[in-house]
């Protein structure tokens, strides 16, 4: 999970759903990602929890913020314009660090390696119904790569180009 220690009751919040839900019968390990450092609240907090392993670890600045081949005016310029569109979230420079950090460098982390498979949570969110059966054995039974549980409809302004996709 990436999160912040602003958000712990968010993450709290989060494992109290997949414990209840799903992990009581796993005990699968949580791995918490930052691009700070965590505080010792935080740290001393998140394990109570949880029966799984829990370790915390910090994203290295080349994965979060802009490449060193972006022009960081024009970038910040269009992230301005998102916002000023009112485009969900599209103002806010950290959110693109983090949809970058998602897209290309989440898996190469660390701490990331010596799992075959991982499911990505975040802070605040819901789980309504048991999940007991293990996901991970059923996708390695199947010989499946990747799964998700739920997509978010993307407003088509969050991402523009100069050409229009088909509708």
């Amino acid at each position: 999970m990436l999160a912040r220690n602003k958000e712990l009751d968010g993450v709290i919040d989060s494992m109290r759903m997949l414990e209840r839900h799903f992990n009581r019968w796993f005990n699968y390990p949580y791995v918490f990602l930052n691009d700070g450092e965590f505080n010792s609240t935080f740290k001393e907090t998140i394990p109570k929890y949880t029966k799984g392993k829990v370790e915390f670890g910090r994203i290295e600045p080349e994965h979060w913020g802009f490449p060193e081949w972006v022009d960081k005016g024009v970038a910040r310029e269009g992230i301005k314009k998102l916002g000023d569109a009112a485009i969900m979230y599209g103002g806010m420079e950290s959110y693109h660090h983090m949809c970058r950090f998602y897209s290309g460098f989440f898996y190469k982390h660390p701490l990331l390696d010596k799992y075959k498979w991982y499911w990505r949570l975040e802070p605040d969110i819901k789980y309504f119904c048991d999940i007991t059966y293990d996901p991970f054995r059923m996708m390695e039974q199947h010989k499946k790569v990747y799964g998700f549980t739920i997509a978010i409809k993307e407003l088509r302004e969050t991402v523009p180009n100069k050409g229009r996709l088909p509708s």
